[in-house]
Formats: C-alpha cells, structure tokens, sequence
C-alpha cells in the first residue's frame, strides 16, 4: 500500500535532482483559493494576497541546498483589543537551509543537550539547522506559507483601539503558599 503525501495549501515542490550548479529562481503567487487555504491554515481573517521571489542554490556540501527569498502579503487579523479587522502588509526576506534527512539526523544528534532552563542556552542568533529533504523535493510554497507564519502579528491592534470605559481588569490572582512555607510558620510560632 502506498502512501500519499500530503498537499499543502501552497504546494510548489521542485526536485533538487534538476537544480544545476547555477542555482534556480522561482516567483510564487497565491491564487485566492490558496489564499483562503491559508488563511483558514493561521486561524486569520484573510490572507488578501501573497506572492514571493525565491533562489534555490546547491550548498558548499554536496546534496545541501539554500533557499533566499522574500515574500509580499497582504493579511486581515483581529485586533486583540477591539477585536475589529485589523490590515498588515508584510514584506520579509528569510534564508532557509535544506539537506539530506541522514544529514540533519548528524547535526541534530551533534547539538548539545541541557537539563537546564531553556532560556539559558537557547540562542535566538544561531543558525537554524537545515530542513531535511523528503522525497528529493523541496516544498518552495511551503516554506514561503511557513514564512508566512513567522511573520504574522502575534498581538495585532488597531492604532486608535482602546478599552472600553468602565473596564477593569480582573485582579491577579494571589499567589498560593507553598505548605512548606506554612509549616514553616508554624514552626517558628511554636519556638517562642
């Protein structure tokens, strides 16, 4: 039995078999059913258009590629605030590295481990290690559709968006004590 791959909203894989030492350049626009794909995909309103510019060149070592490029969008979200339509227009440039599974299996298997608090060693500077290459294809609609995502507006506000009157905030809940910390008074009540 045979299984199918999965079709993304934005689909546009090219074999890395017919990709020359000189590289390929690829423009990508979204048609509107794509549009609303996506859109549905990151829980938005609208994505009102996306088109992209993409360059696929071989890697220094063999059988890895890079991927530049940069996308245009024009999305609808909901403001956080007033929960109204909020219009963003995106213009984002990415670089993106691919390689064989095998490949990214070594680099992953080579980064170091930490029991420690994430925030202590995780590097948001850091290059990211490749995608791995599933099938001898790289999926170019897919990774401008996960740029996408990346560059959306986590907290989207109008800019004249503002509480209603009369609005309170509910108050923080207070924090709980620990019952060490109770038998710890305790304690110290009792040695007086």
């Amino acid at each position: 039995m045979s299984k199918t791959p999965v079709q993304n909203e934005f689909s546009h894989p090219i074999d890395v078999a017919q990709i020359g030492p000189e590289g390929v350049s690829v423009r990508l626009q979204a048609a509107e059913s794509v549009r609303i794909a996506l859109a549905k995909r990151f829980h938005i309103p609208a994505v009102l258009s996306l088109r992209a510019e993409l360059r696929v060149q071989p890697g220094v070592e063999s059988g890895h590629f890079q991927v530049t490029g940069r996308l245009w969008a024009e999305v609808e979200q909901t403001c956080v605030v007033s929960l109204d339509p909020v219009r963003e227009t995106l213009d984002e440039e990415f670089e993106r590295g691919f390689a064989p599974p095998e490949a990214v299996a070594e680099i992953l298997a080579a980064l170091p481990e930490s029991d420690d608090d994430e925030s202590e060693w995780l590097d948001p500077d850091a290059i990211d290690p490749p995608d791995p290459i599933e099938g001898g294809v790289i999926d170019l609609g897919e990774v401008v559709a996960e740029e996408l995502a990346l560059s959306l507006n986590p907290y989207p506000r109008k800019p004249d968006a503002e509480l209603p009157a009369g609005f309170t905030p509910d108050p923080e809940p207070e924090a709980k004590v620990s019952p060490f910390a109770v038998l710890a008074q305790l304690k110290k009540g009792s040695e007086k």
